[in-house]
């Protein structure tokens, strides 16, 4: 399954033009019951020591695609522990998109899933 990712943490050292370039993330919210508790545990600020360090968690053959076609090809795994979304299967999200909020973010816990959508009943 692909989930089409757009993310507005223009601050993380993943994003490329709102997509997402990690080959996978992680977001966290545990019990939560409100999406403004969940965010992007893989968020990471711009810097020269972040970008080495991300560099075994990129998603380098969707990036290489998306430079040179100019489609929005990048398509990260969605690992999810918000156990309360109704998205959230065995820990991994099924929507079929999915936003990261927060263009001022400068940590991960700045971020928020605008996907989250809670389990009823």
């Amino acid at each position: 399954m692909s989930i089409q990712l757009k993310c507005d943490a223009v601050n993380c050292v993943y994003n490329r033009s709102r997509l997402c370039s990690a080959d996978e993330i992680e977001v966290q919210g545990g019990e939560t019951t409100g999406g403004d508790a969940t965010f992007c545990g893989t968020f990471s600020s711009k810097s020269l020591g972040n970008f080495i360090s991300s560099l075994g968690n990129m998603n380098y053959s969707e990036t290489l695609k998306q430079t040179v076609s100019g489609e929005p090809v990048m398509d990260p795994k969605v690992h999810c522990n918000a156990v309360n979304c109704t998205y959230n299967t065995d820990q991994y999200c099924h929507a079929d998109h999915v936003e990261i909020r927060n263009e001022v973010s400068q940590a991960a816990e700045e971020t928020e899933c605008e996907t989250f959508y809670p389990k009823m009943g």
